[in-house]
This record gives structure tokens, sequence and C-alpha cells, in this order.
């Protein structure tokens, strides 16, 4: 592009940078891929995107923080000659381009970008078409041709893994004067890729402000597709990062859905895997690190991605990078995971706090059989010292001839050994009884089917059996069949 740029209207005019001018569309697919990459190499295997991208006055801002937005991996020109399409027909690409993404997380994120002739409406089944992935490059599908260009090859079972569900399009056109600039209808057509009428009041377009200031510009979002129209290059390129950061991030926080929900059924289905409380604790442990390390995915990966114009200061391209996040439904759904997140959070908590509560117990049990112990071995001791001491002792009860062992001192014996019964019977049934008790609070564990006995006991609610078979009706008493009606005479009138 030019560096001179244009002059604005003016007694002062200013120069600012041209609006893009080209004869074809631009079409641009951003996919989201289950692909990543060690964040520590990004550094050494990415490059700045200011240095493939035109991103005039705003390529320093950029470039301050490209830790923080997406930067590019790899980037490709590909043989129009050589695509096939499925449904679009209207001849050949002029240009296509495979760019691979790196967003900070580490997430790989694919762009094709086509230009094409024609109108917007004779390029909707072209979106059609790259939206799907319904493409080829000399008979290898897009999917695998953007995974061998990167080096992933197949998995397991020898397929290649595919994109996610998560991607965005954008559409670019030129717009000279107010005349070009498309209407609302061929707006809604291309964004929700049908030819068919709409009505507008049911409609889910956006339409940022800074983005639609001018008769010929526009700047239409919808939650898959945007069409850019009569903005310089700069923004269309700046446009395709936040499209790139947006996809990225949608599929990041259904993965941490995805891993939030595992745990939630952890947590529900702890009581029949674990036994005791430090198996127990052990488990909610686990489930609590996992817990943190998603929050934190969750601010850094999501909620910080929607915010750029700390980053950027452009008043189009913040307005347009807020609202396709809305959009696309990133902002209310992170909103959503996060109170999720923190509610399991503070489940976690209570049920540790359970198993506390049960390991103070069992001390205290421990400390009061170890007391007890100690006190009947003292016990005990006292009274074999008794005993011998009665031995020792200078008494006519003590006759020297005899043996110790002597059946003449059975009766103190008996009393020996009854007291020694005693005190392993008193030991067993303490022990017995804190077995029972801890049976007792494994029981009372708080899982997803007590639940129900729960809500019916507090609140009313009634548990069915689907195993059990309705009973039959009874005839209530009193009742009786009704008789067969019989047919009208001939003669009777109606």
């Amino acid at each position: 592009m030019s560096g001179v740029g244009t002059l604005s209207d003016g007694q002062n005019p200013l120069p600012f940078d041209p609006y893009a001018s080209r004869e074809n569309l631009r079409l641009t697919t951003v996919y989201a891929t289950p692909w990543t990459c060690d964040p520590t190499t990004v550094d050494q295997a990415t490059q700045r995107p200011g240095d493939l991208l035109n991103l005039g006055r705003l390529a320093r801002y950029y470039d301050t923080s490209d830790q923080q937005l997406p930067r590019v991996l790899r980037h490709e020109a590909l043989d129009c000659s050589s695509l096939a399409f499925q449904r679009w027909n209207a001849g050949e690409p002029v240009s296509a381009q495979l760019w691979h993404f790196l967003i900070p997380s580490g997430q790989v994120v694919v762009t094709l970008t086509v230009d094409v002739p024609g109108t917007l409406i004779e390029a909707v089944p072209l979106l059609e078409d790259l939206y799907y992935a319904s493409i080829s490059c000399a008979g290898i599908p897009l999917e695998q041709l953007a995974a061998e260009r990167i080096g992933c090859g197949r998995d397991g079972d020898g397929a290649v893994p595919g994109f996610l569900p998560e991607r965005h399009q954008l559409v670019f056109r030129s717009v000279d004067t107010p005349d070009q600039a498309p209407d609302d209808d061929i707006v809604q057509r291309v964004i929700y890729r049908t030819d068919l009428p709409y009505r507008a009041e049911h409609s889910s377009i956006r339409y940022p402000a800074e983005l639609n200031r001018r008769p010929t510009t526009v700047g239409a979002l919808g939650p898959y597709v945007s069409l850019i129209c009569g903005h310089q290059d700069y923004i269309e390129n700046c446009v395709l990062l936040s499209a790139v950061q947006a996809v990225g991030s949608a599929a990041r926080l259904r993965e941490i859905r995805a891993v939030a929900y595992a745990y939630v059924h952890r947590f529900r289905h702890r009581a029949g895997e674990q036994g005791d409380a430090h198996d127990r604790r052990t488990a909610l442990e686990g489930i609590s690190d996992g817990l943190s390390q998603l929050e934190v995915e969750l601010s850094y990966s999501v909620e910080v991605g929607e915010e750029i114009g700390m980053l950027i200061p452009a008043l189009r391209v913040e307005s347009f990078h807020q609202e396709l996040f809305a959009a696309i439904g990133v902002t209310h759904r992170a909103a959503t995971i996060g109170q999720m997140l923190n509610r399991l959070g503070n489940a976690i908590a209570a049920e540790l706090t359970s198993i506390e509560s049960m390991e103070q117990r069992a001390a205290d049990r421990r400390r009061v059989r170890t007391v007890v112990a100690v006190t009947f071995v003292t016990t005990v001791s006292g009274t074999l010292g008794l005993l011998f001491g009665f031995f020792g002792i200078n008494a006519s009860q003590v006759d020297q001839n005899r043996s110790m062992f002597d059946d003449h001192y059975a009766p103190i014996y008996a009393v020996i050994a009854t007291i020694l019964f005693c005190a392993l019977a008193i030991f067993a049934g303490m022990r017995l009884q804190e077995r029972w008790e801890e049976r007792r609070d494994r029981s009372r564990t708080r899982t997803w089917e007590s639940m129900h006995r729960l809500l019916a006991r507090e609140a009313g609610a009634i548990v069915l059996d689907p195993t059990t078979p309705p009973p039959l009706p009874q005839r209530l008493p009193g009742s009786r069949r009704p008789d067969s009606r019989t047919q009208p005479s001939r003669t009777t009138p109606h």
C-alpha cells in the first residue's frame, strides 16, 4: 500500500491510510483446532503479525503486546487451480492463502483466505463450503492439509484430528461510493449464508457504531459470519487478528466446560469409589487442584482476550473486538462457567470441612482409646504388683513349701485372668463402636442420589422407582361398570 495516504476534507486536510481497493471479494474463514504448542517456545517458532500483515499505524502497538496477541506460526500460498469445492462452481479463486496462528495459550488456529470474483450473493455457496471445510487441495482435504503442514500426524485410530466446531468467517469488500454499500437484505443473506428473505425484528446481527460511521463503511457481525466493507487494509488485518483471538477463546472455553463437567461427575460419585476419609480427601484435593488451573486458564485465555482497548488504542478495532466476543457468546458463557467453577469449589471446600470434622472425631476416639488402654495397663500392672507382693510377704497364707502355680492359689489366678479378659473385651468393644461410627459417617456423605432423598424429606418431593410396576387400578366403593350402550330405536328421533 502507498504510504502517502489520502487527504481528508476540510481547510487543513489530514492524511490517513487509503481505503482498501480490490476488484474481488475476500473471504476468510478462521478454524479452531485441537492442536497445541508449548507456550514457552512461542518466541522461537512464530513471527510477529506485523512482519507479514500490514497493520499500518497500529503495528507498533501489536509489536509491543505481541505476547498477549496472536502470532503467525506458518503462512503459505496455495495453488488455486488445485482447489476443489463441493457447492461453489462459479469459477476459480484468484488467490488462496493458508495461515497458522498461535495464540498465547498455545492453541493453533488455522485461517484460509481466498479472493474470488463475483457479488456477495454469488459467494454464499462458497461461504458454505468454507465453513464446513468442504475443500480439497490437490485431492487432499483441507483439514488433513492443515495438519500435515505443522507436523500433526494421525491418531491411534488412523484418522487426522480435524477442526473443532468453533469457527468464524469474515467477508471483506471494497466500497467506493455510498451506492455500492450493501443494504440490509444483502447483509442478512451473507451473514446467514442463505438466499432467503427474513424479518428484521428477528435478527441477531450486530452493527458496531465505529464501523458504520461513514456512508461508505459497513460493519455487520453475526455469530458465524461478519461482513466488513469499505475499510482500510490495516483495519481488515486487525479484524482478522481479533477473529483469531475470539475463535481460540471460544474453543478453549468449551474445553474448560468439558473438564469442569468431568470434575462434577467425579465429585458426585466420589462416595461410591472412595473408602476412608484419607482416600476421599485425596480425591477432593485432586479436583481442587484441577479447578485452580481451570480458573487461571479461564481468566488468561478467555476473559482477558475480550479486552483489547488497553493494548490497541483504536476505536474501530476495539468496537469490532468487543462486539465479536458478544456475538459469538464468549462473554456470557465465560461468566456462566466461572460461576460453575466457583460453586464447585465451594462444594469441595464444604466437603473438605466435613472430612476434617470426621478426622477430628476419629482422632478424639483414638485419644480416648489410648487413654483407656494406658489406664488399664496401669491398673493391671498394679494388680500384678500386688499379686507378686502377696507372694513376697511373710504371712501364714503364703506357704513356702508350695509352688506359686499350685492349685491352692487358683482363685488368685482366676481373678487375674478375669481382669485381663475384661480389658480385652473393653478394647474390642470400643474398637467395634469406632468402626460403626466411621461407617455411619461415610453413610452420611452427600451424593447426587441422596439429593433426591433430601428434597423428598425437606421439600416434600416424591421419589419414584421406575423398576417397580404401577399398581393396577382398583374399583371405587359403590362404583359399577357402565352398561353397554344400546342402539337407539329406529323409530326414536335423535
